[in-house]
């Protein structure tokens, strides 16, 4: 029983190391990628029915743009810390149950009596 729960925490705790690995690869990305959507503004369809209600609709959208670029770059610099956190918790929380899974199974057994033999 001890073999098992620590098989399957090891296989989690694995699992668990390739949705960090994963999550850094997706979270370190460039965000430059969203300089490029700037032409976009232009050729948003119905613009003009948006600049009735909304005249600055065009800056407001400049600026989110520019505010999504800052916090993408700021993610992917702190991309190694933030997943190494996030990595510990989750391994020390994986390591932890099969620590107290193995203590309680250790416990049962010994208040079981043994089984009586068979001659």
């Amino acid at each position: 029983m001890i073999l098992f729960i620590w098989a399957v925490a090891l296989f989690f705790l694995a699992l668990w190391s390739l949705a960090g690995w994963g999550l850094h690869a997706v979270v370190s990305t460039d965000g430059s990628w969203v300089g490029q959507l700037e032409p976009l503004i232009q050729k948003v369809p119905f613009g003009d029915l948006l600049e009735r209600w909304l005249p600055t609709w065009q800056d407001l959208l400049r600026t989110a743009l520019d505010l999504t670029q800052s916090g993408l770059a700021w993610l992917g610099a702190a991309a190694p810390v933030v997943v190494g956190v996030l990595w510990a918790i989750g391994a020390f929380l994986l390591l932890g149950t099969a620590g107290l899974l193995t203590v309680i199974v250790v416990i049962l057994r010994r208040q079981t009596p043994p089984l009586p033999q068979a001659a």
